[in-house]
């Protein structure tokens, strides 16, 4: 398959998408990824599926370049893998193609920046200053478009996961009360929130709310993560 665009103007979009003030270095490697993925497939007449093996960066070049996102059930987030991967592959005979940063291709000596990124063992500065993480990405950017295709490998691949993520009847929690996708295997009526398998916050008292508020200051620049 081809793009329907150039792929500088994708690494632009994702970039914007991504909400990031820089060149990402996952961004535009992931981007030359799924560009290489998409080559690679060839065409075909059904539908495309996607798998990320991380959450970072990559998902959003495949959601930007391939319609596949994780809101329409086309793509799949394997970030327990965390390997810098993407699998794209017909939805209906489950033929693909897997596509990875090979650290094997990058040589630490001639590309020090980009072999450190890919092994997240860049300087822990980067975490903290926002100058210091932006050349350190420059650098790492530099280094890839030495190499691009030749620091990726590919591998043809058979998936084995549903066509779908399956679609869960949705039935009234018996303790908040809300609606929530309830799997068939599930004995508890109660939604994972209420039960603590995946709650994510603490009730607050609204009356203390404006109380703890910070007042608002002058607008910030956009960050990113960092891999």
């Amino acid at each position: 398959m081809e793009l329907d665009d150039t792929l500088d103007n994708y690494i632009r979009k994702t970039i914007d998408f991504h909400g990031c003030f820089q060149k990402a270095p996952g961004v535009v490697i992931g981007c030359y990824m799924v560009e290489y993925a998409l080559e690679l497939l060839g065409d075909f007449n059904g539908y495309m599926n996607a798998v990320v093996e991380t959450r970072v960066c990559l998902s959003d070049c495949v959601q930007m370049m391939t319609g596949c996102t994780y809101g329409n059930k086309a793509m799949w987030v394997r970030e327990g893998i965390g390997r810098y991967a993407t699998t794209l592959y017909d939805r209906d005979t489950k033929e693909g193609v897997r596509v990875f940063l090979d650290i094997d291709k990058v040589d630490k000596v001639e590309f020090p920046d980009l072999h450190a990124f890919h092994l997240r063992q860049r300087d822990p500065k980067v975490l903290t200053d926002t100058a210091f993480r932006k050349k350190s990405g420059e650098k790492v950017v530099q280094q890839f478009l030495q190499l691009k295709r030749d620091a990726l490998s590919f591998e043809y691949i058979a998936v084995t996961l549903p066509r779908k993520g399956p679609m869960h009847p949705s039935v009234r929690c018996e303790s908040c009360g809300e609606p929530f996708l309830k799997p068939e295997d599930r004995a508890s009526g109660q939604c994972p929130s209420c039960t603590g398998e995946m709650s994510y916050y603490d009730k607050r008292d609204p009356a203390s709310i404006e109380a703890d508020r910070p007042v608002k200051s002058g607008g910030g620049s956009k960050t990113c993560s960092t891999r």
